[in-house]
């Protein structure tokens, strides 16, 4: 009964409509279609973005979900090669951050860097490796100096890495350079 009521409502509707509309003059046509036909485009093109959107977020949560598939997976091959490399480091070895700390010292006075700043160092702590974060100022630095001084420290302190060097000569004698170091070593901490 509903649907036949509805039927017949709609079809008063398409009857009336179609009344109008042949009533109209032929401008008033021209004008009703195309303002019909823009409305009708704004929808199109509102849906054609929502729908766009919807697949790229379908896309994303699709990608992502397949990101952590796929860290899952190698989660534990990771661990193993990590063990594995931690296994192959003589512990005894690694400095301590004092140690580290001191050798650096040393080597800046041995090249003779008169006018340097070591910050104090910054530490993530791990288990059973923490990160030391050495940050190193040095004012009025030579080039070949420079040069040498970081070979050495590849050489004598093989768990340090130079992580970031920035350089910039200094404004008054171009011949020196100011030097800011960034140094990382590793502890073994048990």
């Amino acid at each position: 009964m509903a649907s036949s009521s509805i039927k017949n409502d709609f079809q008063y509707w398409i009857a009336f409509l179609r009344v109008r509309f042949f009533r109209l003059s032929m401008r008033e046509k021209v004008l009703t279609v195309l303002f019909v036909g823009a409305l009708l485009g704004v929808w199109f093109s509102f849906q054609i973005e929502r729908h766009g959107s919807a697949r790229f977020d379908i896309r994303v949560a699709n990608s992502t979900a397949k990101n952590q598939g796929d860290y899952l997976e190698q989660q534990a091959i990771t661990e193993e090669e990590y063990n594995s490399l931690i296994q192959d480091i003589n512990l005894g070895e690694l400095p301590s951050v004092n140690e580290v700390n001191a050798r650096i010292d040393d080597l800046i006075r041995k090249y003779g860097f008169g006018d340097f700043k070591i910050n104090s160092p910054k530490s993530s702590a791990g288990n059973p490796l923490t990160f030391h974060t050495f940050t190193i100022d040095l004012g009025k630095a030579n080039y070949n100096r420079l040069i040498e001084f970081t070979n050495e420290i590849k050489t004598n302190l093989p768990y340090v890495s130079l992580r970031q060097i920035t350089i910039q000569a200094q404004r008054r004698t171009p011949e020196f350079l100011d030097v800011k170091l960034e140094l990382k070593s590793i502890e073994y901490t048990p």
